[in-house]
């Protein structure tokens, strides 16, 4: 019984690397499309890939998260890489296109929000530099801080 089952999972291996093999032999050429902050990391990878397999070509390009997820939607590209989750209608999309969107994290990032030490304002909410980013703050009074005196906005 172990034999049995030993060489059907051989079999199977054996059967799948020559599929992947072949697929690969067939296809000297791999688009990515993928968001800006995805970018540095994909054509790093991708040079690392290619060093070690010089028979396949991998074209890396940007243009932004939704354009990586369009793109394997409409069939442009193998890999779209993206800074964050395909949105509800972009599977919608993808499903009635008869494709699998695919989701693989290979990276979280992170921002930092830095404020002067002399500014005497601290602890700034998400909804405080959302607003500050998009307009609705336009001067540090309005969470906490002085008045600006020279009209100017924030720097």
């Amino acid at each position: 019984m172990k034999n049995k089952l030993f060489l059907t999972v051989l079999t199977a291996a054996v059967s799948i690397g020559l599929i992947s093999g072949m697929g690969l032999a067939a296809k000297k050429t791999i688009t990515i499309k993928d968001s800006t902050t995805v970018l540095p990391l994909a054509q790093s990878c991708a040079e690392a890939f290619m060093n070690t397999h010089a028979d396949i070509d991998i074209s890396v390009q940007g243009g932004g998260s939704g354009v990586g997820i369009a793109s394997v939607i409409d069939g442009t590209c193998d890999i779209g890489d993206a800074s964050r989750p395909a949105k509800d209608k972009e599977y919608k999309k993808a499903k009635e296109n008869g494709i699998d969107l695919y989701e693989n994290v290979v990276a979280m990032d992170g921002i930092a929000v830095i404020v002067h030490p002399s500014n005497p304002c601290s602890g700034l909410s998400k909804d405080h530099i959302k607003a500050i980013y998009t307009g609705k703050i336009s001067d540090w009074k309005d969470i906490g801080g002085k008045k600006r005196q020279d009209r100017r906005r924030f720097p």
